[in-house]
């Protein structure tokens, strides 16, 4: 965060905005400022503001690493899946992927176009693992209802494969050729 409010002073006007989405704004950067703030090694290493499309609708919450509610790990999850399933499909628009680590849902998986709700399950060895129960078709706006649950007790080292399926049948999606 003194990052981004260094560059808030630097480019901006000192003010920072933060959305629902957890997408972080910096308003007021003049033009002539532009092009040196879009070169600032946060922006290029974490903070892209022209991120895959993907990326660009993934939600997580704090995940167990801050609350102790939350039965998975969330964030960096969420990040390896969907880095993980970007290089296996394209999509023509955002697919908007939210993560939540328990029935809390303060990822908000029931409104997401792909939704990940935390919970305990087995593998299939019988071990017991951190998996999600996958929802899909959730919508915000005038045309908004909740998704519904697509997958229950998917183990989390079985859900790139799941996601790609959805995305391919359900999003429009398109396979990417892989060289091995």
């Amino acid at each position: 965060m003194d990052d981004r409010a260094r560059l808030t002073e630097e480019y901006g006007s000192g003010e920072l905005r933060l959305t629902i989405e957890q997408n972080i704004i910096i308003p007021n950067i003049h033009n002539s400022k532009l092009e040196a703030f879009l070169n600032e090694p946060l922006l290029k290493d974490k903070f892209s503001p022209e991120p895959p499309l993907l990326m660009k609708g993934l939600v997580a919450c704090t995940g167990n690493q801050f609350s102790g509610q939350t039965i998975i790990e969330t964030k960096a999850r969420g990040m390896k899946v969907t880095a993980e399933v970007e290089r296996r499909v394209s999509v023509v628009g955002p697919a908007r992927m939210h993560w939540t680590g328990c029935p809390n849902s303060c990822g908000q998986v029931q409104v997401a176009d792909i939704g990940f709700m935390g919970c305990m399950t087995r593998d299939t060895n019988g071990k017991v693992v951190e998996g999600v129960d996958v929802y899909i078709g959730g919508r915000i706006g005038s045309d908004s209802h909740l998704g519904e649950v697509y997958k229950k007790g998917v183990p989390c080292e079985d859900l790139v494969p799941l996601v790609v399926d959805i995305l391919v049948n359900h999003f429009g999606g398109v396979l990417k050729e892989r060289e091995d």
